[in-house]
């Protein structure tokens, strides 16, 4: 299997690449050879340099790392191949990997860390080649995943505005499959392995990539075993529920201490759940009321009846909430982060503050809603986060002040 991944972000080298990793298997790691700043923050290591030290190490390799319980863990992922495209030439990078790869004909995966829908040109010039390839049998089935839990590959396909490039030969030939990403990918520097200067990437030690399975897709789980990746015919399923239960929540501790540390941005969100025991019990309440507002909606929306059939959503839940919690606990996740996106109205972004409330409202309005609906009161403790975004937008109190 040849794995083809564009962008060498946090998310694509702390998860995408290694977690798609077999014994069998083939990484070319594809980047612009211009990077450009994200909403999402910043890294220690500026992209420039990034791409330098991908490329030119010997050893084809860099580190993901994070921390085991007291011990700094450090994997070595090796890849078999870099390149830097532009507006020009992505092409004659497919053309490269195509020669340089042993295995493109047990079947290609193109996956892409990329928020947006219109930056996905370059991927979907990329994926023409490949199918145009299929159709004369000189490479396997092809394979399409978008690595953001905000988008997936069906509706890069289904885009009005990139309709003009979705050729027949790539309706025909390219699998588009849903994904769910979750892993704290929380920054980017440059470090050594042996005697080379390489990237490291630190990480949370949770990482989980899901895709969907389906008839079309049973041959790409055969070759993805041994892998850390997981196969489940609810991935569109979970993936809503890691929008609330993780995200969610996550975003409603942030605020609550973003607004008690009077906008300390540099403030890890596990330091403050262990300074004070009653922040540790707000967590645990705010999990609880997300986790019953999120049955509710399990149990009543039909939608979710199958996954209610074949999976106790109590248990599920429980489960999930419990590692959560862990998850906070041990990831030294800055507010910077996590909160990346709450930033003051400038004359270039005037409208940051209603996207931020809508992305916030996303994640925690229907099991507030729900849990409301069934007990009767609001959830208290999450609405006190909700009022802490209220207080916060008053004061004039964003992540990004000076």
């Amino acid at each position: 299997m040849l794995h083809i991944h564009f962008g060498a972000g946090r998310l694509g080298l702390g998860l995408i690449v290694p977690f798609l990793q077999t014994s069998r298997s083939e990484t070319f790691i594809v980047n612009r050879a211009v990077s450009i700043a994200k909403p999402t923050g910043s890294t220690a290591l500026e992209p420039r340099r990034r791409n330098d030290l991908l490329g030119s190490n010997p050893d084809r390799v860099y580190i993901v790392q994070h921390s085991a319980g007291k011990d700094v863990q450090r994997d070595v992922v090796g890849y078999d191949g870099f390149f830097e495209y532009g507006d020009d030439n992505i092409e004659e990078v497919v053309h490269a990997i195509i020669g340089a790869s042993r295995q493109h004909k047990d079947g290609i995966i193109v996956t892409a860390s990329v928020i947006v829908a219109a930056n996905y040109r370059p991927v979907l010039r990329a994926l023409r080649v490949l199918a145009q390839m299929r159709t004369r049998e000189a490479v396997g089935s092809i394979f399409f995943v978008a690595c953001e839990n905000t988008l997936n590959a069906p509706e890069v396909f289904a885009d009005p505005e990139l309709h003009e490039m979705i050729s027949e030969e790539m309706r025909q030939h390219v699998t588009c499959m849903h994904a769910l990403v979750d892993r704290v990918c929380i920054g980017m520097e440059e470090g050594h392995e042996g005697s080379h200067p390489t990237v490291v990437v630190s990480t949370e030690e949770y990482g989980s990539l899901k895709f969907e399975l389906r008839p079309e897709t049973e041959e790409l789980a055969r070759q993805l075993e041994g892998s850390q990746t997981e196969f489940t015919r609810y991935v569109a399923i979970e993936k809503q529920l890691k929008s609330w239960l993780v995200n969610g929540t996550q975003w409603l501790l942030a605020l609550e201490a973003f607004e008690e540390s009077h906008g300390n941005k540099d403030l890890k969100l596990n330091q403050f759940l262990k300074e004070n025991p009653e922040h540790l019990r707000f967590a645990e309440t705010v999990l609880a009321e997300m986790r019953e507002g999120i049955s509710v909606i399990l149990r009543r929306e039909p939608e979710y009846a199958g996954f209610v059939r074949d999976v106790d959503p109590e248990e599920y839940l429980r489960g999930s909430a419990e590692a959560i919690l862990r998850r906070f606990l041990s990831s030294d996740d800055p507010l910077s982060r996590i909160l990346a996106r709450f930033q003051a109205p400038t004359p270039e972004a005037p409208a940051s503050i209603q996207a931020f409330a809508k992305r916030f409202a996303d994640r925690v309005e229907d099991p507030i809603t729900a849990y409301s609906e069934s007990r009767g009161v609001p959830p208290l403790a999450a609405l006190r986060s909700v009022n802490s975004l209220v207080r916060l937008i008053a004061s004039g109190t964003y992540i990004n002040a000076a």
